[in-house]
């Protein structure tokens, strides 16, 4: 059974396109290192620039819980934290 996640971000006023500079490497060093990943893709709002969303699918629970814990996710962690505006807000989804 697949485990969907979506994760909303607001990112501090003038540094979206840093943000965004930042998280292409970062992203797909998951999707290709962290088995299991389905989909790991970024998403910009189109009516708030601080405004995004990352849409994940993992193919297990286990392996969602294995990236929540690899090192691929703490490097995301340290890419992006600083353009950060707020806390995140997830919501977990399975077929």
């Amino acid at each position: 059974m697949s485990v969907r996640l979506t994760v909303q971000l607001t990112v501090k006023p003038g540094t979206a396109n840093d943000f965004k500079a930042a998280a292409k490497p970062a992203l797909a060093r998951v999707k290709r290192e962290d088995a299991g990943c389905e989909m790991y893709d970024l998403f910009q709002s189109v009516d708030d620039d601080t405004r995004f969303v990352m849409v994940e699918s993992w193919a297990s629970e286990a392996e969602l819980d294995a990236h929540m814990k690899s090192p691929t996710m703490g490097d995301v962690g340290k890419a992006l934290g600083a353009f950060i505006g707020g806390a995140p807000v997830m919501h977990k989804y399975k077929d």
